[in-house]
């Protein structure tokens, strides 16, 4: 599964689970030692870890390189080397604005996207 594929399913998993404002950003290359990042925000700080628990769990069962979930009240970290999900309560996103860290990324189309990437846990 190729780095982009990852973000988007970390993505639907995000949207899935009652993410909002969840957004997918691809990265110039050379800019950064990972190719895309996922933000997305949940309304409470429960389920901001449910977010990135289950971005976590779909690395895990797909045997993709990934680390632990890291992350304080508010912001949940899941790096999966070529993709990075980062999953905030709103007051969070606001307070630390990494939207606007990669003004240089590109935004996906994540409906598009969502319709054209297959999701490899659809046949469970």
């Amino acid at each position: 599964m190729d780095s982009k594929h990852i973000a988007v399913n970390a993505a639907r998993r995000m949207l899935d689970k009652g993410g909002e404002h969840v957004v997918v950003l691809a990265l110039p290359p050379g800019q950064a030692i990972f190719d895309y990042v996922v933000l997305g925000s949940g309304r409470s700080e429960r389920q901001t870890a449910t977010l990135a628990n289950e971005v976590y769990h779909f690395c895990k069962r797909h045997q993709l390189a990934h680390h632990p979930v890291e992350g304080e009240l508010g912001w949940r970290v899941v790096d999966c080397y070529d993709v990075i999900a980062h999953a905030f309560t709103e007051e969070a996103r606001q307070h630390y604005n990494l939207d606007r860290l990669w003004s240089d990324a590109q935004a996906l189309d994540l409906d598009a996207e969502l319709a054209t990437v297959p999701d490899p846990d659809a046949d469970e």
